[in-house]
């Protein structure tokens, strides 16, 4: 529909005239980056004589783009038939762009959480940022810790030795998603991941078990890239755990339980380039993987324990 009536407020946001624009649709205002939806919605509206309210990546006369929140409301005569529509249009530029940079922190932070924690429990700390704790029959838990790293460290200085082992650390981190297992935490070089949570999966064991066999071929890798003699000890088990999400700080997604117990000891009564594993894990993974019986051993805490070395996958 041409126009047929502007008033000083659209000249002083267009940079037209009356003269200039009268007679003529005032689509030539709108540009490419206008969503063909709203134009859509727009014309429907038109073609059915209602209101509409559309957001419009317009131009100006010198060619400045600007953000127009156009709104339309028909106008029928005493006969009941459409005569004209009567527009309102306003520049919100400044809201787009407010909007466009809430949304570009609110990404930012959202990808920072999740790099802290896990998805499903961002979701739910949204809903409820009360104490998080699920109870989980069985995951599988891995604990490793790089051995002669303390001694590397007496050579290196702090700045050295942080990027080093975020240089083995990001090795990690690549598996934890090519897994899809979930990384918990790291204490100095310690490293802690758990299979079968937050999301319950049926394949935990194997795919911690896959997990720890890269992880020794990668220190195998960066010991030969670097020049450095170092190793890595590895525990596993399997069992239930409660994991959630405590206090109101410095949130951090963590285990608790028997079975993390049992992981812990695992990797720190066993060999430097091994990985060592409980029988409740091997009774899962025993007709997947070679193992090597260690036989039984002392267990801090637990007393006597049968364990096994995860070797290979069956070929």
């Amino acid at each position: 529909m041409p126009l047929i009536y502007i008033n000083p407020a659209f000249e002083k946001i267009t940079g037209y005239s009356p003269t200039e624009v009268l007679g003529y649709n005032c689509r030539f205002l709108q540009g490419k980056k206008t969503k063909q939806v709203d134009v859509d919605r727009l014309r429907k509206a038109i073609s059915l004589g209602e209101d509409c309210t559309v957001t419009l990546m317009n131009y100006r006369k010198d060619g400045t783009p600007f953000w127009n929140e156009l709104t339309i409301s028909p106008i029928y005569d005493e006969r009941d038939r459409l005569t004209h529509f009567i527009g309102v249009q306003s520049d919100v530029s400044a809201r787009i762009r407010a909007e466009a940079a809430l949304r570009l922190e609110k990404n930012k932070s959202e990808g920072l959480l999740l790099n802290i924690l896990p998805k499903s429990i961002v979701t739910k700390l949204k809903q409820d940022p009360s104490a998080i704790a699920e109870h989980f029959e069985s995951v599988t838990i891995l604990f490793a810790d790089i051995v002669g790293f303390t001694p590397l460290s007496t050579r290196l200085t702090p700045f050295e030795l942080v990027k080093l082992l975020n240089q083995i650390f990001s090795k990690f981190d690549r598996l934890v998603e090519k897994y899809e297992v979930e990384k918990i935490k790291t204490i100095g070089d310690a490293y802690m991941v758990a299979g079968g949570l937050p999301i319950p999966t049926q394949n935990h064991a194997e795919a911690i078990a896959n997990m720890a066999l890269e992880m020794q071929e990668a220190i195998s890798e960066f010991q030969k890239e670097i020049g450095e003699r170092f190793q890595i000890r590895i525990g596993m088990n399997t069992g239930s755990v409660v994991a959630g999400v405590i206090g109101i700080k410095k949130f951090i997604y963590d285990l608790w339980g028997d079975a993390v117990n049992v992981a812990s000891r695992m990797e720190s009564s066993g060999v430097p380039g091994k990985i060592q594993v409980s029988d409740r894990t091997y009774e899962i993974l025993k007709d997947k993987y070679r193992f090597e019986s260690r036989g039984e051993i002392e267990v801090k805490g637990k007393g006597k324990m049968t364990t096994y070395w995860l070797v290979d996958r069956v070929q």
